[in-house]
């Protein structure tokens, strides 16, 4: 496992129109470790997931798009900062019913505006077309639950921001999702920090 970790994960506030844990908790950032496990909004994302599926809160749910299957990626966004910097190298997405087939990625030194690096747009391997690269539209296209891998097609250089766009979607008008795991270039997924897990101010993360 890395020792690289998620330090903070950001939505847009009120970015969510529909049930999920960050309308719930009314909480648009978590800061990792957690220090209120009651409430930790949008830290749902990339909490731990049960090894056999059952119906449970989405952590993003929304209905605001720009055009069918296209939903408003001022609203459809999430940022994760890491310990150190990261190489993202794919998603494991745990995917409702009416989920994700695209997303766009972007990487950065600071999270400041106009500091994003494209790492391309990565598709749905459960529903994506491998002849013709396209995704396929319509209701119901996941089985609830389904684990899926979207694989970025341009990874660059370890940086300590990530963003991600939901970039297309199967339904014309809506979607959800109830986790998004950011992996290296080993297949591991980063998990968040701890009070096990500290940070020198020299940038080196040391893990007790």
């Amino acid at each position: 496992m890395t020792a690289v970790r998620i330090q903070t994960i950001q939505i847009p506030a009120n970015s969510c129109d529909a049930d999920c844990m960050p309308l719930r908790h009314n909480k648009w950032q978590m800061d990792f470790p957690v220090t209120d496990p009651a409430r930790i909004g949008i830290g749902y994302l990339v909490e731990p997931a049960s090894f056999v599926f059952t119906p449970e809160p989405f952590a993003l749910h929304d209905h605001h798009y720009t055009s069918n299957n296209t939903p408003d990626g001022a609203r459809a966004n999430v940022t994760y900062q890491f310990t150190a910097p990261a190489i993202v190298r794919d998603l494991l997405v745990i995917q409702h019913t009416n989920g994700i087939t695209e997303i766009e990625g972007a990487v950065s030194d600071s999270g400041a505006p106009g500091s994003w690096h494209s790492i391309g747009i990565a598709k749905s391997r459960l529903v994506t077309d491998p002849a013709t690269g396209t995704t396929p539209t319509g209701a119901n296209m996941f089985v609830e639950g389904s684990t899926d891998l979207f694989v970025f097609p341009n990874p660059a250089p370890a940086k300590p921001y990530l963003r991600l766009v939901v970039h297309k979607t199967p339904l014309a008008d809506g979607w959800a999702s109830y986790r998004i795991y950011p992996r290296n270039d080993q297949h591991d997924p980063y998990t968040v920090a701890s009070q096990n897990t500290l940070m020198t101010r020299a940038g080196q993360v040391v893990t007790p």
